[in-house]
């Protein structure tokens, strides 16, 4: 079945002539298990001078919703493009399961349209995937079909893994997808007169704070009650085993053989997952895959409205970190699937802005090849620059014999998520400081000289608990002269998953282990009078559930015990950040 719905249209939309015309219609394409899904194509008004390449958007938005300015910009350039509602979203037929049709399972939608797509009339039979957040979560997945027509994917914005990279990354929960699956009604079964209530929690960071700190025990069903079996299955299954590997696309690079280009920000949540992608699949993807991946991080937060802005929280980081992104893509998807030789695969095939300097940056690789690795401890002794719980030193000098810095977590007082890639207010830029006086704080002096720090930190410390288990959650900050202290970067370890994310191994009380954390990649140049600050705490809310230090499934664990945590700086136990500096005024390999 079809349904055309023809539309020519006048635009006044800046860069294009008034009086454009383009025609778009709905057509329902069927897919291998006789499902159609409602998807409008826009072609342009000339269409008889096809055929015409083809881009494709997926999305469970509204094929509608956001108006596509972006398609009308691909079809007045000369190509036909695709809008797709999913699988029993909008006007299309079928059931919806968060990305369950996606990839390489019994159904298979991304893979179908593509093919659909490319045996159509106005079609040169080249095909491209663009999308962003979700709409490249299923990109990333299709890729691992090899659609034969599949010639180039543009994707920004999305994990690896969404085990590891999302919803239980360091094997704490993530707030960020059970928020976004309860903004989205239809997803989650009929709440009744109660959701609107709730629902204001969701918007931003203090909301929620206040919201958990008078949590009651009635309340504590809160999001149980509204659990459908899609949202009990994401939330509800903290370890890693099949049921997440069947969204694994880091564990099939070997299948993907298409070029690609990868897009994140350094405030987005998934630069990681570029860097990982962009690597894997020029390590191990096919022929067409490897040496023609392309990979961007840019300074920006995650979402379509954010990826041109300049101003990224509280900072300016300068006209450059505005990119025009339609462009970008354009240039891309003119060498790949009209044969335009515009030079963008002579380029180096890594671009990163570097904030401190506000400049973007070509290289050849990342982490950078010419990474000098520095160990700053963590110091007993005064840095004098917060009033924090324990003010300490963060120094390239080994510890020798100290005590450990002690504190207590209580799960039903979190410390406050501020800044970072936090999926609410407030997010980006943002100064620290409330946060870090409410944890251990580890400072430099005052950086006489510049200190680029560009690639994945890691922090190796040595910690005890007086619980069975807690969490460590560790930010990294820039300190500005007059104190703001930036948020930069933060990441998570619950401790029962210290040596894996397949079963729990919980603590003894009041012994010492060893901890590691890798920190999402970072580009930022420290500058002179600046210093440099690594943040410790066992919490972090709204952006992760807190933990309630009682070694129980999440349902049970309210509202926990008080933790006594410790961090050692010893000789024994040199707990220390290891920093990726790149020297100053060194080139690109």
């Amino acid at each position: 079945m079809q349904r055309w719905i023809f539309c020519l249209c006048l635009l006044a939309v800046p860069g294009w002539a008034f009086g454009q015309t383009w025609e778009c219609r709905e057509v329902m394409v069927p897919m291998r298990d006789g499902v159609e899904l409602a998807t409008d194509v826009y072609v342009p008004e000339n269409q008889f001078e096809g055929p015409y390449p083809v881009l494709i958007e997926r999305t469970p938005y509204n094929k509608r919703g956001c108006e596509h300015l972006h398609a009308r910009y691909f079809v007045k350039r000369g190509y036909v493009v695709l809008i797709q509602d999913e699988r029993g979203r909008y006007n299309s037929e079928g059931t919806y399961y968060w990305l369950r049709d996606e990839g390489w399972g019994e159904r298979q939608d991304g893979h179908d349209t593509i093919e659909w797509a490319a045996k159509q009339s106005w079609s040169s039979g080249k095909v491209g995937t663009m999308g962003l957040s979700f709409t490249c979560a299923n990109q990333y997945l299709t890729m691992v079909t090899k659609p034969p027509h599949l010639e180039a994917m543009f994707c920004a914005q999305f994990a690896t893994n969404i085990f590891k990279d999302l919803y239980w990354a360091g094997g704490a929960l993530h707030m960020i997808m059970p928020t976004w699956l309860l903004t989205q009604n239809e997803m989650v079964q009929p709440l009744g007169q109660n959701f609107p209530a709730h629902r204001g929690y969701l918007g931003d960071g203090e909301t929620w704070m206040r919201w958990y700190g008078r949590k009651s025990e009635s309340e504590r069903t809160f999001a149980q009650s509204m659990m459908s079996p899609m949202l009990d299955d994401l939330i509800g299954k903290p370890y890693y085993d099949d049921f997440w590997r069947q969204f694994a696309v880091d564990e099939n690079w070997d299948k993907v053989d298409v070029p690609i280009y990868h897009y994140s920000g350094w405030y987005d949540r998934y630069p990681h997952a570029a860097v990982k992608h962009f690597n894997g699949i020029n390590k191990l993807g096919g022929e067409k895959a490897r040496g023609h991946q392309k990979l961007i991080l840019t300074p920006h937060l995650h979402g379509a409205s954010e990826i041109t802005a300049r101003v990224i929280g509280d900072i300016d980081f300068g006209p450059e970190a505005s990119i025009d992104y339609n462009a970008l893509r354009l240039r891309w998807f003119d060498y790949h699937l009209k044969g335009i030789d515009n030079g963008i695969m002579d380029e180096p095939p890594v671009r990163i802005f570097v904030m401190g300097d506000n400049v973007y940056r070509d290289e050849n690789e990342f982490p950078l090849a010419r990474t000098d690795y520095q160990d700053f401890y963590f110091r007993a002794g005064k840095s004098g620059s917060i009033d924090s719980l324990n003010d300490g030193v963060l120094s390239r000098e080994a510890p020798t014999e100290e005590p450990p810095d002690i504190y207590e977590y209580d799960p039903r007082n979190p410390v406050p998520s501020i800044g970072g890639d936090l999926f609410v207010q407030p997010n980006g830029a943002r100064d620290h400081r409330p946060a870090g006086k409410r944890s251990l704080t580890y400072t430099t002096s005052v950086l006489t000289s510049p200190v680029e720090v560009t690639g994945l930190p890691k922090l190796v410390f040595y910690a005890s608990s007086s619980a069975v288990d807690t969490d460590w959650v560790v930010t990294i900050t820039d300190v500005h002269p007059d104190g703001y202290s930036q948020t930069l970067r933060q990441n998570i370890l619950r401790a029962r998953y210290r040596e894996g994310d397949e079963a729990p191994v919980f603590m003894k009380p009041g012994e010492i282990y060893p901890f590691e954390i890798e920190m999402y990649p970072i580009s930022n140049v420290f500058l002179e009078g600046h210093r440099i600050r690594i943040v410790v705490s066992s919490s972090s809310f709204p952006k992760w559930y807190p933990n309630g230090n009682t070694g129980k499934e999440m349902d049970e664990d309210f509202p926990g015990v008080v933790a006594k945590n410790s961090i050692y700086h010893d000789r024994e136990h040199p707990s220390k950040v290891v920093l990726p500096v790149i020297p100053r005024g060194a080139t690109t390999n």
